[in-house]
């Protein structure tokens, strides 16, 4: 993958959402629900180099659903956004009806 390919995997459920992005960190994900629309933006220094081990799990720091788990230390997340080994993880907390993803100038 070089860096102008970008892997989208939605699941929609009846009571969620889950976006998975890998391939860049220079995208915004805007989702359309019942309840509105929302913006999901990387977590902040997502472009710094990653540090430590070359065989960082997309899962660590992260429990089921997305919600921090007491191993691995800290996952580096915000309200509804998860970093992963090569993208991060939306978590919408309900159905989603549309999504846009925006990407910035690199």
């Amino acid at each position: 993958m070089d860096d102008t390919d970008i892997e989208v995997d939605a699941r929609v459920t009846e009571d969620r959402t889950v976006i998975d992005v890998t391939g860049t960190r220079n995208v915004a994900v805007v989702v359309r629900s019942a309840d509105g629309e929302r913006i999901y933006l990387p977590p902040e220094g997502f472009d710094d180099p990653v540090s430590g081990s070359p065989y960082t799990s997309p899962y660590q720091g992260a429990g089921a659903g997305g919600e921090e788990s007491p191993y691995g230390g800290g996952s580096g997340s915000t309200r509804g956004v998860i970093e992963t080994a090569d993208g991060f993880r939306v978590t919408h907390p309900e159905p989603v009806t549309e999504f846009d993803m925006f990407r910035g100038d690199d």
